[in-house]
């Protein structure tokens, strides 16, 4: 049994420093106390925003988890069919804003309209990743639009008919981050739910594996 720390950075306009403190905390061996860390942690979390509010000059930022995010480089391996090493390198950046933007959904009760816009924001990032690969990777073989390229990729018997639809759908809601173009009033919208997230998750990770075919 050993002692972990808590490591909490402390910044100051001319100096930034990490002060390591003990918490005597041992690991977490099963599910029940898992859910006691749950809750320790988030009551510490919203002590901290009681007393620091929306003042963002107090000196405290909580360390975020290691071993969640994968690396850039882990990210380009699942990239292998993409030859420009430019694009490969944004889309893995890229990707790993979407996986912050899950670490919200799955590890905070983050809800209401503000689950819904980052729900929404990995519409966006999912559906703009699947039109630079697609475009990259037919390049010289099909010049169209997002959807014709779709359909180019079914009719060759590269993806199904049905990986087909659910890509032209994460394009469309893709496109309600054109807030000009939207009729309605997004509050009322029945898009952004888990359901339709997992879907959207699927068909990515989907047209990355076949389009790894390729590599």
């Amino acid at each position: 049994m050993g002692t972990t720390f808590l490591k909490i950075a402390f910044t100051d306009r001319r100096l930034g420093f990490y002060l390591t403190l003990p918490t005597n905390q041992m690991p977490i061996n099963n599910d029940e106390e898992l859910a006691q860390a749950v809750i320790k942690a988030g009551n510490l979390l919203q002590e901290i925003q009681n007393y620091a509010k929306r003042d963002f000059s107090k000196p405290a930022k909580v360390r975020f988890p290691r071993g969640y995010l994968r690396t850039a480089a882990e990210a380009r391996t699942r990239l292998g069919f993409l030859e420009n090493a430019h694009l490969k390198s944004n889309v893995s950046y890229t990707m790993l804003l979407s996986a912050v933007q899950h670490w919200l959904l799955v590890r905070t009760d983050i809800s209401g309209t503000a689950k819904e816009m980052v729900i929404k924001l990995q519409f966006f990032l999912l559906g703009s990743i699947v039109e630079s690969i697609t475009k990259s990777f037919l390049k010289g073989k099909c010049g169209g639009n997002y959807s014709k390229r779709l359909e180019y990729l079914k009719e060759h018997g590269i993806i199904s008919e049905q990986l087909q639809i659910d890509l032209n759908w994460l394009w469309d809601v893709r496109n309600k981050m054109h807030l000009f173009l939207l009729d309605n009033n997004e509050w009322l919208s029945t898009d952004y739910t888990v359901a339709n997230h997992n879907r959207a998750v699927r068909a990515f990770k989907r047209i990355l594996e076949i389009l790894n075919k390729f590599d």
